[in-house]
């Protein structure tokens, strides 16, 4: 099972030995590359070897670049992961609008209880309850787009009234680092299960090629809210120690089919239950993750 994210922020040379990852700088060290489900380049001064590109892609470990400001900004995946890919792509081009729209109700009511959650952890208990209160009115493909209404009134009372996601601080940077960790997490398993990723459930972008990754992002952002909510303010410097722990969000808990799961495992858990919905036409099957309070998850 993968659990461990590298982050490299070093000049660093990468190649692979005895099925591990050699990490040299200064010093050495090897990981074994089944350990990995992760790794952030975050410095350009960083040369791959050609073998451990090749080895990362057979074992499913996605690659994140990032730009001058350290956000990631390019995801690499495996290309052929699954042994029936077509007969994958076809059941996922059969899918009925009328499912979709069922499954993006579910997906954003979830959404929403998650981030009631998160604000009754942070004790607005009202807005909470508010959010609680209209995730009951999304109704099949949410028409009335409840969603816009509750991100709005969750991100002012989270915090503070006046914050707005284009602002250019240490908050948005921070949920932007830690929605495109979790981005890419879910796009290496859609990508595993023979789904093709632009093709989405709500999202239809042409532009995207990642239309239904975004689809199914959306109940984990919370994650990412409450981590940034408990332990960033307007002082605090974006630096690696901060990108490190926005990486390990993907082995906190979260609660899904009842169960403690990590955010990476809860993230498999939710696309092979999309394929068994798919496959049994029943939107009813799609199982999506419950907040929970921060906690890294024990893989004992």
């Amino acid at each position: 099972m993968s659990y461990r994210s590298v982050m490299i922020t070093q000049p660093t040379k990468l190649s692979v030995k005895n099925r591990q990852l050699k990490i040299t700088q200064d010093e050495e060290w090897s990981i074994p590359l089944e350990d990995i489900s992760s790794i952030v380049f975050e410095t350009p001064q960083i040369n791959v070897s050609s073998k451990a590109m090749s080895m990362i892609a057979d074992n499913k470990i996605v690659v994140y670049s990032c730009d001058d400001k350290h956000l990631p900004n390019g995801i690499f995946i495996p290309f052929e992961c699954h042994s029936r890919s077509l007969k994958v792509l076809k059941n996922q081009l059969k899918i009925k609008e009328n499912f979709k729209k069922r499954c993006w109700q579910k997906i954003i009511i979830q959404k929403i209880l998650n981030q009631s959650e998160v604000l009754k952890m942070n004790n607005k208990i009202l807005m909470g309850e508010y959010l609680e209160n209209i995730s009951k009115k999304v109704n099949s493909g949410d028409t009335e787009n409840v969603e816009a209404v509750a991100a709005r009134n969750y991100f002012n009372s989270l915090f503070g009234n006046g914050f707005s996601r284009g602002f250019d601080n240490v908050y948005n940077a921070s949920l932007n680092y830690g929605y495109s960790i979790i981005r890419g997490a879910i796009a290496r398993t859609i990508v595993s299960y023979g789904y093709l990723p632009s093709l989405g459930i709500h999202h239809k972008s042409e532009l995207n090629n990642y239309n239904l990754v975004d689809d199914f992002i959306e109940p984990f952002r919370p994650i990412v809210d409450l981590w940034v909510k408990t332990n960033i303010n307007i002082e605090t410097e974006f630096n690696k120690y901060v990108r490190a722990e926005l990486l390990n969000l993907l082995n906190v808990d979260v609660k899904i089919q009842e169960k403690l799961q990590s955010v990476n495992n809860a993230i498999n858990v939710m696309i092979a239950s999309y394929t068994t919905a798919i496959n049994q036409n029943d939107y009813k099957k799609l199982e999506l993750p419950k907040i929970l309070p921060i906690k890294i998850h024990s893989y004992e």
